[in-house]
């Protein structure tokens, strides 16, 4: 009796552990179709078994996934204000969200040129994960503003974070209209600076370094997308990019770190409008 209670206390000890490795392996096996003839192999093949045509990588190189981070910021800090140099009819709000698409969009055409499985490498994960994710993004808002008090009591305020707020105020007080476009800026946020910098840069450091790294050099990178000359907004969003990239590694879904993030960003929206 005694020996089946060890062997059953070891045994559920061990089941993160196997349920992990099962997952990796389902990954590494899982079937990927050949281009040219449609035939199956295996995912760790290079070349068809069928016709002998070489097969689309999964992966993305760290240099590769780093050049097209460093493209996105450039074309959101010196494209976006072109587009009100030249006075086209966009409001604040629709630019904004559409800034938030870019953020998605240039990862996800890189991973599609490369023929990469994109619901495969960013894993996205089950549905079953938004409830989930509903909590751990209430639960890393109050993170969120435990780091914010400590720093601002150190530093003093962020004179960038107050005018943001402002004018989100602001432009959230237009119409209902440009309300709705603010939530969904703020909603999108989440969804598309998770595939970014979780689905895409995350994964493509993982493929080289240890998880660890590839932990820290996604966090830091998301924590320098956000600037702030005070550095006051760059270090919270590192350190909520190091938890949401620990648990986007540990339960190995996007829907659950974009939903997480878009909660936390709608929480903090309805902040702002209370307070403001």
């Amino acid at each position: 009796m005694v020996r089946e209670k060890i062997c059953d206390t070891a045994i559920f000890k061990l089941s993160p552990s196997l349920v992990h490795l099962r997952m990796e392996r389902n990954d590494l096996m899982s079937n990927v179709r050949c281009p040219r003839c449609g035939g199956e192999a295996l995912g760790e093949a290079r070349f068809c078994p069928n016709c002998g045509a070489r097969l689309p990588t999964q992966e993305i190189s760290p240099l590769a996934a780093i050049l097209v981070i460093v493209l996105t910021f450039i074309i959101l800090a010196f494209g976006f204000p072109l587009l009100y140099i030249i006075d086209l009819p966009l409001t604040p709000q629709l630019v904004s969200a559409v800034g938030e698409l870019t953020v998605l969009l240039i990862p996800l055409i890189y991973m599609l040129h490369k023929k990469v499985n994109v619901v495969r490498y960013a894993m996205f994960g089950s549905l079953k994960h938004v409830v989930f994710g509903l909590g751990l993004g209430i639960g890393l808002l109050g993170v969120n503003i435990a780091v914010s008090l400590v720093l601002t009591y150190l530093v003093g305020p962020s004179a960038l974070v107050e005018e943001t707020n402002e004018a989100i105020f602001q432009m959230a007080q237009v119409s209902p209209v440009a309300m709705i476009l603010v939530a969904t800026g703020f909603v999108l946020a989440g969804v598309c600076e998770e595939f970014a910098f979780r689905g895409f840069l995350q994964n493509a450091l993982r493929s080289r370094y240890s998880s660890c790294v590839a932990l820290l050099g996604a966090s830091l990178a998301f924590g320098l997308f956000h600037p702030d000359p005070q550095a006051i907004y760059i270090i919270e969003a590192f350190v909520i990019g190091l938890l949401l990239g620990y648990f986007y590694n540990r339960l190995r879904s996007y829907i659950l770190v974009a939903t997480a993030h878009a909660t936390i960003n709608m929480i903090s929206l309805s902040i702002i409008l209370i307070l403001a």
